[in-house]
């Protein structure tokens, strides 16, 4: 019994530090997006996606900070900064991407233009890892 109160603490810990995370990321790519360093803040908002976490809303609000991050660039700056990115990071992009496909059919079109850019970037295997993955983002 004591193994299973302390699991759940650290689980509830666990849930607000992603939370505070998810929401502080959000606050700094809100910064960079103002000064115009659209770059940094994609990588930024990539990094340590809640993929695993319980709470929907904190997934939802990090899609959230990536869409907005996606809509500031311009089009000709899209190939260049999707050749910034690390291997994991075009990889979390296409699963965003996906789920922008899913949950927010009205932008597709703007979707659509990142989306060849990243399987330009991370090939035919960046969209299988993608549609094999079962967590959720």
């Amino acid at each position: 019994k004591q193994w299973y109160q302390r699991r759940v603490a650290i689980t509830a810990g666990e849930a607000n530090s992603g939370s505070q995370e998810v929401t502080e990321r959000a606050g700094e790519v809100k910064k960079l997006l103002n000064l115009t360093k659209n770059t940094d803040a994609l990588k930024l908002a990539l990094q340590n996606p809640p993929i695993g976490h319980q709470d929907a809303s904190v997934k939802e609000q990090n899609y959230e900070t990536v869409l907005s991050v996606l809509k500031a660039f311009r089009t000709p700056e899209i190939e260049a900064a999707v050749g910034d990115l690390s291997d994991g990071d075009v990889d979390v992009l296409m699963k965003y991407l996906y789920k922008g496909f899913s949950c927010s059919p009205d932008k597709a079109a703007a979707l659509l233009l990142w989306h060849e850019k990243v399987v330009k970037r991370g090939g035919v295997g960046c969209v299988i890892r993608v549609m094999v993955d079962r967590k959720g983002i």
